[in-house]
């Protein structure tokens, strides 16, 4: 498995994972992804390829002590259930060895695709990405704040928002 900086060859695949992966009200306009990355060396737009097809996507910034935001993490639906995601989890953890800090969907209120949103949860969970006990608003959702280690913190992902150009709220 590798992972590799995003480049127009594999635009068509990262794009339908993009879209298949999250809902229309959490994602940014693809273009605007793009310009982000060109704007600002801290954002980066990844692919993680297995036997070279595109496995996996992330949308991601990197911040200082060797951490990051994701704001995207997203595996190909066709190869789910195959272990990709949790070897991109180990990878990510070896290379920000500070913290990773994500969001997923808050869990427990009866939401329409609630089963979706448990599945995701308990995944970050079972590969050592725990609930930081916060919640964010943004983009028309409500998040758990996840995180690999208490070094990274709520003021990280503050500074990561605010490198993306977005606004949240915590409760």
């Amino acid at each position: 498995m590798t992972l590799t900086n995003f480049n127009i060859t594999d635009e068509t695949n990262w794009q339908n994972i993009y879209l298949n992966a999250f809902p229309a009200h959490e994602r940014l306009p693809f273009k605007s992804l793009k310009q982000k990355v060109n704007d600002n060396n801290q954002i980066k737009m990844l692919t993680f390829k297995s036997d070279d097809r595109v496995a996996g996507i992330l949308f991601l910034v990197t911040l200082a002590d060797d951490k990051a935001f994701i704001l995207y993490f997203a595996v190909d639906a066709t190869i789910r259930g195959k272990g990709i995601g949790s070897q991109m989890l180990s990878f990510l953890k070896q290379q920000y060895t500070g913290g990773i800090i994500l969001e997923s969907e808050i869990i427990g209120t009866d939401a329409d695709n609630e089963q979706q949103r448990s599945q995701r949860y308990h995944f970050y969970q079972r590969n050592g990405v725990l609930d930081s006990g916060f919640v964010a608003q943004n983009m028309g959702g409500t998040f758990h704040l996840l995180r690999t280690s208490e070094q990274i913190t709520v003021a990280d992902y503050l500074k990561a928002i605010d490198i993306l150009g977005l606004t949240t709220t915590m409760q």
